[in-house]
């Protein structure tokens, strides 16, 4: 089962770590301040990515940075909260989701995959991530940030 204390820790730094490496420093004080201004900086790292050479563990590492990039955006700008949702078709027998609610009195609670969402938008590949973060948009509603 995924341990949703140590990914969610884990998510920030990481993407951080990789922003600031693919950016420079000013990169990552934008992150820093809105996960949302590092579109650009990954947007241009996939489309550089020798997609046609990658192997298993390659697109694996691809999708666990873009995951844990929506999962940062999902969980500071919507002020989503992280659980498992319980799936005995999986290996895992769960799913990582993060519930989100948008902001005002008639807002309705939705619950996202954040692992699901980034392999709908990555696939075919390559997939711009201007395009992966307005699904984000759209699944999670009106920021709250």
């Amino acid at each position: 089962m995924i341990d949703i204390d140590e990914f969610t820790r884990d998510c920030r730094p990481s993407i951080r770590g990789l922003v600031e490496h693919l950016g420079g420093e000013e990169a990552a004080v934008a992150f820093d301040a809105d996960p949302r201004s590092a579109v650009g900086v990954l947007d241009d790292y996939v489309l550089r990515l020798p997609l046609a050479e990658f192997e298993t563990e390659d697109w694996v590492g691809l999708h666990t940075d873009l995951t844990a990039f929506v999962t940062v955006v999902l969980l500071e700008t919507y002020g989503g909260t992280c659980r498992i949702r319980p799936d005995d078709a999986l290996p895992s027998g769960g799913e990582l989701v993060i519930d989100v609610v948008g902001p005002g009195p008639d807002a309705e609670p939705r619950t996202i995959s954040p692992i699901s969402l980034v392999y709908e938008y990555l696939v075919p590949v390559p997939q711009r991530i201007p395009r992966l973060l307005e699904a984000v948009e759209r699944a999670a509603g009106p920021a709250v940030r």
